[in-house]
């Protein structure tokens, strides 16, 4: 029987193997902890999608309608605060865009198709079944919760595309 032990041939093998599996590890590793995230798309995107924002509560497509359904008088709109409110609006967005490009790196999509399947994918997971939950216990019409989940849904749509379109 052949010992192992003292054949050189299998001590060689053993050596490289394992120099392989470091190599492997410390790539691997270097990988996971190093996603590239390319910061001027996720502003671009979540500019885009402040825009589709802006667009989707106008007056013209469906600003009149939310007023409405959310009990607010259009002639007396409360506009203390708005800085603050877009900033944050701002920033959560980017959080969002962010997000999704790790998302759009791990599904390993590419292109703006790809891209805007992911948002999609990230609003039917996460954005819509949240909103949901809360809209069912708001004693609120569920058009409202409509108007609004549609907005989140065309915001993750816009960053997908912008950024699966970036990489």
């Amino acid at each position: 029987m052949l010992d192992r032990s003292t054949n050189p041939a299998f001590h060689s093998i053993l050596t490289k193997k394992c120099l392989l599996d470091k190599e492997l590890n410390k790539a691997y590793s270097q990988s996971r902890n190093m996603i590239p995230v390319n910061l001027t798309a996720v502003v671009v995107s979540a500019v885009a999608a402040m825009g589709v924002g802006f667009l989707w509560y106008s007056e013209t497509v469906f600003g009149k309608r939310w007023m409405r359904l959310e009990g607010l008088d259009k002639n007396k709109p409360d506009k203390s605060g708005m800085a603050g409110k877009f900033g944050l609006m701002f920033a959560t967005t980017l959080i969002s865009a962010y997000i999704l490009s790790l998302f759009i790196h791990y599904a390993g999509a590419t292109g703006w198709i790809l891209g805007a399947k992911t948002g999609l994918w990230a609003w039917l997971g996460f954005v819509m079944p949240a909103g949901l939950g809360n809209h069912l216990f708001s004693r609120k019409p569920f058009e409202l919760f409509l108007v609004q989940t549609g907005h989140h849904l065309t915001g993750l749509l816009v960053i997908g595309a912008v950024l699966g379109a970036w990489r």
